[in-house]
């Protein structure tokens, strides 16, 4: 559809932006409603339809307008999905590698404060929207700030010496200024661990995945555009670490790959939403086919290697 004027990439803020896929907004609430009984059409204000874009400087891919979720969205979410807030992520326990018994942590999107259980440190402090969440981290003697990270990091200059946030970037309406303000808060040569979904996964990036559209994911995170950071930031990049597939989850990551191939022969391959009737019929099929075949015991490890998310590790220079 070409480049769009006066549109300037949230990331790396240059005017390289082009759309991928316009979206009507009630095709979005419609499928959050047949999906996951949630109603969200106020969340997208008075826009009818939503433009799904890509930055060809930095390929950054996002929705703008920007629709983030609302905070009543946040908790209906909370209690509709158990899993929302896990104790078990996959990067606490690649995270807490990088932290010493002495390092000052700072966590932003603290959830219920499950990260802070896992660290040996006592100087953890956790930044937290959610109310509920707060409650929830304080029943086990964690105690979380209800404060941005902007307004936080202008009393708290170069305090900490690992600032940390998990699968929280991809709610962010302003990533850039986002990241800025937590290198602010960290100490030079101190390091800034980032965990997101990983668009190079199916897992993740498959056509329809509802909790990857707005007013819940603004952004997707591609690895090529993870190595941009040393060129929009102030830091260098220590490791870019893909979550691994678990054995667990190779039935959904052939269901969604084989999925996909064939929505592909109906729709245009870049595109992330189509007919969802059809995509859900498809997805059926395919299910059942794999249970009955087999294929999954089919599956090699180590095969697949983009799992469900992508961890940054990030040196302040």
């Amino acid at each position: 559809m070409g480049i769009l004027e006066n549109t300037a990439c949230i990331l790396c803020k240059e005017n390289t932006v082009e759309t991928v896929q316009e979206i009507e907004t009630e095709a979005i609430s419609t499928l959050y409603k047949d999906r996951l009984g949630i109603s969200i059409a106020s969340e997208f204000h008075s826009h009818k339809t939503i433009q799904y874009v890509k930055c060809n400087s930095c390929n950054l891919h996002f929705f703008t307008p920007i629709c983030n979720g609302s905070s009543a969205f946040y908790e209906l979410l909370q209690e509709k999905q158990d899993f929302y807030y896990n104790s078990n992520r996959y990067e606490f326990f690649f995270a807490k590698n990088f932290i010493d018994p002495s390092h000052h942590v700072l966590e932003i999107g603290a959830g219920s404060g499950y990260f802070a259980d896992l660290l040996a440190t006592k100087n953890y402090t956790g930044l937290e929207y959610n109310d509920k969440a707060i409650e929830n981290a304080a029943k086990r003697n964690v105690t979380l700030i209800n404060q941005s990270i902007q307004d936080f990091a202008k009393t708290h200059q170069e305090e900490f010496d690992v600032v940390c946030n998990f699968q929280v970037l991809e709610h962010v309406p302003n990533p850039n200024e986002f990241i800025n303000a937590c290198l602010e808060t960290l100490k030079k040569g101190g390091l800034l661990i980032i965990g997101i979904p990983s668009a190079n996964s199916i897992l993740t990036n498959n056509k329809n995945h509802v909790l990857n559209f707005p007013p819940h994911h603004i952004t997707r995170w591609f690895n090529d555009t993870c190595y941009h950071f040393e060129t929009i930031f102030n830091v260098e990049v220590v490791d870019i670490h893909n979550e691994p597939v678990p054995k667990k989850l190779h039935k959904n990551l052939l269901t969604n790959r084989l999925t996909e191939r064939v929505l592909n022969l109906f729709y245009t391959k870049k595109h992330i939403f189509v007919n969802d009737t059809f995509a859900h019929k498809v997805e059926k099929i395919i299910r059942k086919l794999i249970t009955k075949v087999g294929l999954v015991k089919r599956v090699k490890e180590g095969k697949y290697p983009f799992g469900e998310s992508v961890i940054l590790i990030l040196r302040k220079k």
